[in-house]
């Protein structure tokens, strides 16, 4: 048998030089996966950074992760910790004049005949819109109105610019209540101030930032003695509070 070293030798520097075409294809991939996840999070912010790790979640499958669920099958980033209110780095920077704009663009809103009963209230501590329930709710109901939405855009547009607890307060008047899906006024009250959270928080406000009180009657702005009273009392409060890191 004869033994051609010269055909071996030729299929082996093939062989090698595919082996090193594979090694160095799946580098360059990886350099490239790498420079733009650098270039993605060059201004550093919690939610992008969210974004990028699930959009090279395949490359990155091998990161550790908290939690029973591989957070990488559904893009976000179990493995980084929880948002802190507040934090520079996972907010917005503000613009100047941007919350003042925002302030003023609720104010203008509030003007509007049709929304009679919404009150605006700039504090030292924070930022306070008194709205009454009749705006926001259809009697007896925690659903919030198509008309009020656009108010509550802006609300979300000033919370997102300058970030700061927000406490949503629902009230009642006296006057008993009993459904099905309210046995009382303190039902009635919590739930609706729920309802404002889950609207603040679907357009993006923070959920760390948001909180929800239902006060039924307990702090009643007039005597319940008439109906002009009674409609004074029920009403929906939200106060955001300035955080000072962001001023």
């Amino acid at each position: 048998m004869s033994f051609d070293a010269g055909r071996f030798s030729k299929k082996k520097s093939e062989e090698s030089e595919d082996g090193f075409m594979v090694c160095f294809s799946s580098l360059m991939i990886l350099l490239l996966t790498f420079m733009i996840l650098m270039v993605t999070l060059a201004q550093v912010k919690e939610p992008r950074f969210r974004k990028a790790i699930g959009s090279v979640k395949g490359a990155f499958a091998f990161l550790p992760h908290i939690g029973g669920d591989n957070p990488t099958s559904d893009g976000s980033a179990g493995f980084l910790p929880e948002e802190l209110p507040g934090d520079p780095e996972a907010t917005e920077q503000e613009q100047p004049g941007a919350y003042e704009q925002a302030v003023r663009r609720i104010r203008e809103r509030a003007e509007r005949p049709e929304l009679a009963g919404l009150e605006i209230e700039e504090r030292k501590t924070g930022l306070a819109i008194r709205a009454s329930d009749a705006l926001v709710f259809a009697r007896g109901s925690a659903q919030i109105r198509e008309d009020f939405l656009p108010v509550l855009d802006l609300i979300a547009d000033a919370i997102r610019i300058r970030p700061g607890r927000v406490s949503v307060v629902g009230h009642t008047c006296d006057l008993p209540i009993d459904t099905d899906g309210f046995p009382s006024n303190w039902e009635l009250s919590t739930v609706r101030a729920v309802s404002v959270v889950h609207g603040l928080e679907d357009r993006g406000v923070a959920p760390g930032l948001l909180y929800a009180y239902g006060l039924a009657d307990q702090e009643a702005r007039a005597p319940n003695d008439n109906e002009e009273n009674r409609r004074m009392n029920r009403r929906v409060e939200i106060f955001i509070a300035h955080d000072e890191s962001q001023s």
